[in-house]
């Protein structure tokens, strides 16, 4: 059987890039014991040459479509990799693609010259010339135009998978005061349900960057690693955006722990997973990062995930203990220096 490890090292490590990375991973230099390998592993940054090879792979996207497309755009990336909580070498990268055509004022916000086109038309326009664009650029790649907000490309001389958003931009109000891009929003065409969905990838960034300075990277750490038992499982129902905004959550003080003490934030994820399960009110009560929404909202988060979210905790934190039962009773006893 695979162990959490294996796995974690299969999706750590870019088989393209010399094996000489692997002596980068944390977790090749401790000699603790398999668990708390896993543990402090799953924790840390993906090497910064892979993303930046993410990043890369995107340009060669972005460029071609500012090349082909016939209405002019912008171009933004939005995502885990954008905000440093991917767990996957090759990660893949969501491009905004955001027609200049036309922008979305937030009410009560009344715009000088208003729009006499039909949006919702021209972001459909703008999704069928990307995938011809793509097609195009890129004729050996695989174009998956399956999905009702991204379209994906991957293979061929790609080295990464892309997801090709077709959006528009959505001026808030915080936005119209402030003029701080970290406040403008976006609207994402959902090409099946013919509408537009609001989103504001940027605050979300904001927030996320904010809270794990306060907390010396515990908040990432605590992302990174339950994010991980997900994929390391296949047994978690819950998106990662949820389980990044979960992490969010925790409060500071216990994310915020002590050099050397970072299995705390392995408790602290538990501790916080199993409240969360005995609370109807602070499960309905719960908001992504940047407020637009609840994290058990309908179509999101369910009980049902959390739960299996908390199984896997609980069983990482059981192995610890077993395995390390000579060393630790309990994981605030634990010290692990790397």
């Amino acid at each position: 059987m695979t162990t959490r490890l294996e796995r974690l090292s299969a999706r750590r490590i870019d088989d393209l890039i010399t094996g000489a990375k692997l002596q980068n991973e944390v977790y090749t230099q401790l000699i603790d014991s398999e668990s708390v390998r896993y543990t402090i592993g799953a924790m840390q940054p993906i090497d910064p040459e892979y993303t930046r090879n993410t990043y890369e792979q995107g340009e060669r996207v972005c460029n071609q479509l500012q090349k082909r497309l016939s209405t002019n755009s912008d171009f933004e990336y939005q995502g885990s990799v954008t905000n440093d909580t991917h767990i996957k070498a090759r990660s893949d990268i969501d491009i905004l693609v955001l027609t200049k055509k036309f922008f979305t004022l937030e009410h009560p916000q009344q715009p000088a010259y208003p729009y006499t086109g039909d949006p919702l038309q021209d972001l459909l326009d703008l999704r069928n010339d990307a995938i011809a664009c793509l097609r195009a650029a890129f004729p050996e790649a695989y174009i998956d135009s399956s999905g009702s907000k991204s379209i994906t490309i991957e293979g061929g001389s790609l080295r990464r998978k892309i997801d090709v958003v077709p959006s528009n931009w959505f001026d808030t109000n915080d936005y119209a005061s402030f003029q701080n891009k970290v406040y403008r929003g976006v609207q994402i065409l959902d090409s099946k349900a013919s509408k537009r969905l609001k989103n504001t990838p940027f605050l979300h960034n904001a927030y996320i960057e904010k809270k794990d300075s306060k907390t010396s990277g515990g908040l990432r750490k605590a992302a990174r690693l339950m994010k991980s038992l997900k994929y390391d499982s296949e047994q978690v129902e819950l998106s990662s955006y949820d389980i990044v905004s979960i992490a969010y959550n925790i409060s500071e003080e216990r994310l915020a722990v002590p050099y050397g003490q970072d299995l705390l934030i392995l408790d602290a994820c538990l501790d916080y997973c199993n409240q969360l399960m005995g609370s109807d009110v602070l499960r309905k009560a719960v908001t992504v990062p940047d407020g637009h929404r609840k994290i058990f909202a309908e179509g999101h988060a369910t009980l049902n995930g959390l739960s299996q979210l908390t199984l896997q905790l609980q069983g990482l934190v059981n192995d610890l203990l077993m395995e390390n039962k000579r060393s630790f009773q309990k994981l605030a006893e634990a010290r692990v220096e790397y």
